[in-house]
């Protein structure tokens, strides 16, 4: 990412605004520099070389402490402001980078898989706060103020203005030099982040099977091993953001020290006045101070900035999301199907059509491809190679040509591992009570009946009546596709049953029924069964 990415303007509008006030900002510290250097000079020589008395300089101080106030009160704005538009950017950056995922416009979500895209969205947009709040408002001050305080220190004395112009490109060469070795080893660190986040995921997500099996701590070491490693990059990134800054507080200390030098000298053989030589004094660290405050902050900045490429990455990518708006769902066919994985084997995925009236089973082995499917469908992955044809009452239409929002209007889907917003089962199923009869789950059954709350950290029913009610709230959404994810796992046999003639009785209503499964009754039922082999 650039200092400053013009791509910003374009995906926050807060930024506009927030770019303008750090400018003012800027303008107005630089001003009351000067006029602080000013005014303490001309307090300093009418005391020592004037003999005037402190009384008498009454208004001088005056002003003076208004000054200091108002670089107070200036420091105080910068930091609310940079703080209230920082939050409002990030809410902003977040909000484009899911509609973008979410609204089936980017293939993201297939690229990074969840684990990495769900650290984007979360810790890496948040950890671009540091860049908001100091690194954007500092780059400015050190864009601003040491140049009008180098021309104020050039008018004064132009061979202090030399060795300002000498000395203050040291800072951001030393600081660029610096920068580029901590940015490699902060991308590092946010890998190794996201190596770890998609470990976890899979523990969490697998670790039912792990306990059946007693192999469940054995993946403790593993995680111990991965978590070492991000702490040891964590490690080399402040190791060398604390070196740096080493460095560049010795190449401005050194700099700052030759002006006193030189001024030193001349105020000693009389070839420079008083006044002349505090009032460069004074702003000299006004000169460098910004620039070596604005290096220390890009390294404060570092993991947010590490990840901005990927977030304007997704933003600026072409969407993938059609604009045709389709009235029903007659049948789906497609012809053999490829999807690339980052890391792992190509997913092939045999030609097949669904059609209204059956159920179609989606059978084959862990791994094979039948989630990549359902993805598919649902618009959340898009095909290497291949195509799929929607037709409908209107014609047919190329899948890539339909808008995904729309197209999800259409149909209902029951996940492989259901989750729930924090509300009733009454909210979830529409209040259709009859709707959980057909799921072979009944009212009293639960808890607090309708009322049963759901979707906290510790829910009142269990993973089968939960499975249920997911079902549930497939079959009470009137839609044309109807996909399941291992409808029948985790119910016993005669509820199996039931949940089997629910479906036989909704395909005869219309409704095309694509079911992934494993038990053999629930794939036996089916009308049409989609194999899929792993190769």
């Amino acid at each position: 990412m650039k200092p400053l990415d013009p791509r910003l303007l374009r995906y926050s509008r807060s930024s506009r605004g927030f770019l303008l006030l750090s400018v003012i900002i800027a303008l107005s510290g630089a001003a009351l520099s000067i006029a602080q250097a000013y005014l303490l000079t001309s307090l300093i020589t009418e005391l020592f070389q004037k003999d005037r008395a402190i009384e008498d300089m009454g208004a001088t101080l005056r002003i003076l402490v208004a000054v200091f106030i108002g670089k107070a009160a200036l420091g105080y704005i910068s930091n609310f402001v940079s703080s209230r538009f920082s939050t409002r950017i990030k809410s902003e950056l977040r909000e484009g980078l899911i509609n973008k995922v979410i609204g089936g416009e980017s293939d993201a979500l297939h690229r990074l898989g969840p684990a990495e895209l769900s650290l984007l969205i979360s810790r890496g947009i948040n950890n671009l706060d540091g860049y908001f709040s100091k690194f954007i408002p500092q780059l400015f001050i050190a864009s601003i103020i040491p140049l009008a305080v180098g021309i104020a220190i050039t008018l004064q004395d132009w061979k202090s203005g030399i060795i300002v112009i000498c000395t203050i490109p040291l800072i951001p060469l030393f600081g660029i030099l610096i920068g580029r070795f901590t940015a490699s080893a902060t991308q590092k660190k946010m890998e190794t982040l996201g190596l770890l986040s998609g470990y976890f995921l899979d523990l969490l997500s697998g670790l039912p099977t792990l306990k059946v099996y007693n192999r469940s701590k054995l993946q403790t070491k593993k995680l111990g091993e991965i978590g070492d490693t991000y702490r040891k990059e964590t490690m080399k990134v402040l190791r060398v953001s604390f070196l740096s800054s080493l460095a560049l507080e010795l190449v401005a200390t050194l700099s700052v020290a030759l002006l006193a030098v030189s001024i030193g000298i001349r105020l000693v053989n009389g070839s420079m006045t008083l006044s002349s030589g505090l009032i460069v004094l004074i702003l000299a660290p006004e000169v460098y101070w910004p620039i070596r405050q604005v290096a220390a902050y890009f390294h404060a900045a570092e993991d947010g900035v590490s990840v901005s490429n990927q977030i304007f990455e997704i933003l600026d990518s072409e969407s993938v999301n059609g604009t045709q708006i389709v009235p029903d769902i007659k049948a789906i066919t497609w012809s053999e199907l490829t999807v690339s994985y980052p890391n792992r084997s190509t997913i092939v995925i045999p030609a097949g059509q669904l059609t209204t009236g059956k159920i179609h089973a989606l059978v084959g082995p862990s791994g094979a491809g039948k989630s990549t499917l359902i993805a598919i469908l649902l618009g959340f992955t898009q095909i290497s190679t291949g195509e799929i044809v929607v037709s409908t009452s209107s014609g047919d239409f190329s899948f890539d040509q339909i808008e995904k929002n729309h197209w999800r209007s259409l149909l209902s889907w029951m996940p492989q591992d259901p989750h729930f917003a924090s509300t009733s089962v009454g909210e979830i199923i529409n209040h259709k009570e009859s709707v959980l009869s057909d799921v072979s789950l009944k009212v009293s059954d639960l808890p607090n009946g309708l009322d049963t709350h759901i979707g906290a950290l510790q829910d009142a029913i269990s993973v089968g009546q939960k499975r249920k009610l997911a079902l549930a709230r497939a079959f009470s959404k009137p839609s044309a596709l109807l996909i399941l994810d291992e409808p029948t796992a985790s119910v016993d046999d005669v509820s199996e049953e039931e949940i089997n003639r629910t479906l036989e009785r909704e395909a005869k209503a219309g409704r095309i029924i694509l079911v992934a499964s494993h038990r053999p009754t629930t794939i036996a039922s089916a009308t049409n069964t989609i194999k899929i082999v792993a190769r």
